[in-house]
């Protein structure tokens, strides 16, 4: 019996100690905590983040608001382009070209001479233009052989003639010799084919104080004829030995019969012959009906006869007379 108790006893402080050990180990193992779930951000129309407890997010991007700060544009220097100097022109003589227009009145292309200035091609610059008329049986380079473009050249060059333009077309029998005036005639030839052919190719002025014509013996007729019924379109008319003897034009083209115009004295006129020149005594007649009208004119009778070295020795002197009315103003700059 003593020994069931022994045994008995033995066993329960087995369980005791047992329950102890267990009691313990539980004791001193930490406590797990639950797990948090991982706060994602998202951005809405709130002065701050809201965390949502959501297991999967998405970053969504929204207007916050609050104060904005804008940075002006940082200025950037441009730079200033030094400008470019126009070269000044060297040449000191013009240029000569042979070309032609197409004249319906004379029914085909008509040739004509040009003379255009120094520097003519380095400028924008509108010259005046002198219409200069040959003589028969003379060509369009007649004035050329007396030194017309020479002058030119020389006078530009020493500043007495400001630059210009220089026409000289040619005409042949059957107008220049055989009409007398017109729309029908070298006048029409002029007037409604060369110059608006001219204005339209090169750079000239075309205002009525831009323009002059002149002419030797036979185109020293045709000169006073054009100018004479055409003082609104030349400014200048000059006639050097003009062959008025033996022109046969009827009285509506005849010059002695056009200076009743009214607009006769708004033209600057010249007249020259030589002192042994056939052609002397008409002009003088011309120079007389001039003053007759009360009409202001220049006569001048140089030394020598109807030729070229009359002519030749006074070209200077015609174009001091056309360029008289074109100042310096009319070179370019």
């Amino acid at each position: 019996m003593r020994r069931n108790l022994t045994a008995w006893l033995l066993r329960g402080l087995a369980v005791v100690v047992l329950t102890t050990v267990v009691a313990l180990w539980v004791l001193v193992q930490p406590l797990s905590e639950p797990p948090h779930p991982t706060p994602t951000l998202v951005l809405s129309k709130v002065e701050g983040p809201v965390l949502s407890e959501e297991s999967t997010l998405t970053p969504v991007l929204s207007k916050v608001a609050g104060p904005t700060t804008t940075f002006p544009p940082t200025p950037s220097s441009t730079p200033t382009a030094t400008p470019t100097p126009t070269p000044a022109c060297t040449e000191t003589t013009g240029s000569v070209e042979q070309q032609v227009y197409y004249s319906p009145i004379a029914g085909g292309e008509e040739p004509y001479r040009i003379y255009r200035p120094p520097c003519y091609d380095q400028t924008d610059h509108r010259y005046p233009v002198l219409y200069l008329l040959h003589g028969w049986p003379y060509e369009a380079a007649h004035w050329d052989g007396l030194g017309v473009e020479e002058a030119a050249d020389a006078g530009i060059k020493d500043g007495t003639l400001p630059p210009f333009i220089i026409v000289q077309p040619q005409g042949f029998e059957r107008l220049y010799i055989n009409t007398s005036g017109g729309d029908h005639s070298f006048e029409g030839q002029v007037l409604n084919d060369l110059i608006p052919h001219v204005e339209a190719t090169y750079r000239t002025q075309t205002e009525r104080e831009g323009r002059a014509i002149g002419g030797i013996s036979r185109g020293g007729v045709w000169a006073l004829e054009i100018g004479f019924r055409n003082p609104d379109v030349f400014a200048a008319v000059g006639a050097h030995s003009p062959a008025l003897s033996v022109n046969l034009a009827p009285p509506v083209y005849d010059p002695f019969h056009l200076l009743t115009d009214p607009d006769i004295p708004t033209l600057r006129i010249y007249l020259d012959a030589g002192d042994a020149d056939w052609a002397l005594e008409s002009t003088q007649a011309l120079h007389e009906a001039l003053d007759e009208q009360g009409i202001f004119h220049e006569l001048v009778v140089h030394p020598g006869g109807h030729a070229a070295g009359t002519w030749s020795a006074n070209v200077a002197e015609y174009l001091a007379f056309y360029t008289a009315g074109w100042s310096a103003s009319d070179a370019p700059p």
